[in-house]
């Protein structure tokens, strides 16, 4: 099997404003990761905490134990493997948000100090990634960039929640009630960091890739600058990363510069053979974002709860099982039509064995069988729950969603 090949590159600026640079990054193309951390503290004490960061992750990210688990996905990609890679992935990056919290700890110029981290590694044909904070992760496929991460802000709180940010009216006076400007103070205050509280959330999310990807990571001193729709244009008429990289950041500087700006910029020459073709992979991302319980969710949540999937294909007149991977289990499918005991059929982006993933469900209904090869994708109960429990905000979304399923049943 090829192994993917990329190019990469960075640029970092400290801006117009500031006296110091406390981004960090990382671009490492022979151990195959790439990073950005975005530090913030008194006394340049930002700087280091994204220093610790990128250097912690770097290092939990390369240890023997880590090969081991990139391995076993590449060779097999199975349940086990995947919840193994993904768990040591997030490990490094909490091992990160310790060690800063530690050395706050014992200089009282630190207390205080924190740092967002976005960052990914190559493992077989897919991009995994760890999020922390606002910093963000795009990729632009096709001339189209898609923001991959989600913000950890106040504001990104807010919109998920209904709240319209609305444009700044300059005949309201500032100060009362929840003017524009007081909207606005709001906008670059975290949720979630590392260093930061005793309780760190640390997304991960696996993206497939294809020939002609492009990635970006950035900190929020070149997002707060540019666009989505502005993206896929600039990295996809660049002639290499790095001039790609030193657009995004000279723009934001003529904007304003208000910040530090760092762009890291991954370009796929070569995603190798174990790449899905297109046409598969656009039947299943179609499927997905109709199905039930996926439905509700953004892109970026969906990302995040596609790790706990296992893809499984099933031949024409087999059941399939209510139980697997040692646990019950759900099925949505993807391609194909799936028979139940009653007769009826539940085709694309359809849900089998919804009630196998409420918690204390003993049984389930009789086995399905597939009238026509099929495919689908697993999820165990376990991992539901476990995923619910991790991400509360993705959890509330999933619960709700079961429930309307098993209603509508």
């Amino acid at each position: 099997m090829n192994e993917c090949e990329v190019v990469a590159a960075a640029v970092t600026d400290v801006g117009r404003v500031r006296r110091h640079n406390e981004d960090s990054h990382l671009v490492d193309t022979d151990d195959r990761i790439f990073m950005v951390a975005d530090g913030m503290g008194g006394h340049a004490a930002g700087e280091v905490a994204s220093a610790i960061a990128v250097r912690r992750v770097r290092e939990a990210w390369t240890e023997i134990s880590m090969r081991r688990h990139l391995a076993a996905y590449a060779r097999h990609g199975d349940a086990d493997a995947r919840r193994a890679l993904f768990r040591a992935v997030r490990e490094g990056v909490m091992s990160a948000h310790f060690d800063i919290v530690e050395q706050a700890s014992r200089d009282e110029a630190k207390r205080g100090m924190g740092t967002t981290f976005t960052g990914f590694l190559l493992a077989g044909g897919d991009a995994v990634f760890a999020h922390a904070g606002d910093s963000r992760a795009y990729l632009v496929r096709d001339g189209i960039a898609m923001q991959l991460s989600e913000d950890h802000t106040v504001i990104a709180r807010l919109r998920a929640a209904g709240v319209e940010e609305e444009a700044p009216d300059e005949e309201e006076p500032a100060g009362q009630g929840t003017a524009p400007r007081d909207r606005q103070r709001w906008r670059g205050v975290l949720t979630n960091a590392l260093g930061i509280g005793d309780v760190t959330r640390v997304a991960t999310f696996a993206v497939p890739l294809y020939s002609g990807d492009r990635f970006l990571l950035c900190s929020d001193g070149v997002s707060e600058y540019l666009g989505e729709a502005e993206l896929g244009p600039i990295l996809t008429e660049a002639a290499s990363p790095a001039l790609a990289a030193r657009g995004l950041v000279d723009l934001a500087l003529e904007r304003g510069g208000a910040d530090n700006a760092t762009a890291v910029v991954v370009k796929v020459l070569e995603a190798g053979e174990t790449v899905v073709p297109r046409e598969q992979r656009d039947r299943e991302a179609d499927a997905l974002a109709r199905c039930p319980l996926f439905e509700p969710l953004t892109p970026q949540e969906r990302l995040r709860a596609l790790r706990i999937t296992t893809p499984r294909e099933i031949k024409p007149g087999r059941e399939l099982p209510g139980m697997a991977l040692g646990d019950r289990v759900a099925y949505v499918v993807i391609e194909g039509e799936v028979v139940l005991a009653s007769g009826d059929l539940v085709g694309p982006s359809g849900l089998v064995y919804p009630e196998a993933l409420v918690a204390g469900t003993g049984s389930v209904r009789p086995a399905a069988a597939t009238s026509e090869l099929t495919r689908l994708l697993v999820i165990r109960r376990a991992d539901f729950h476990e995923l619910a429990e991790e991400e509360s905000d993705l959890g509330v979304k999933l619960y709700a969603a079961l429930a309307g399923v098993m209603v509508r049943d």
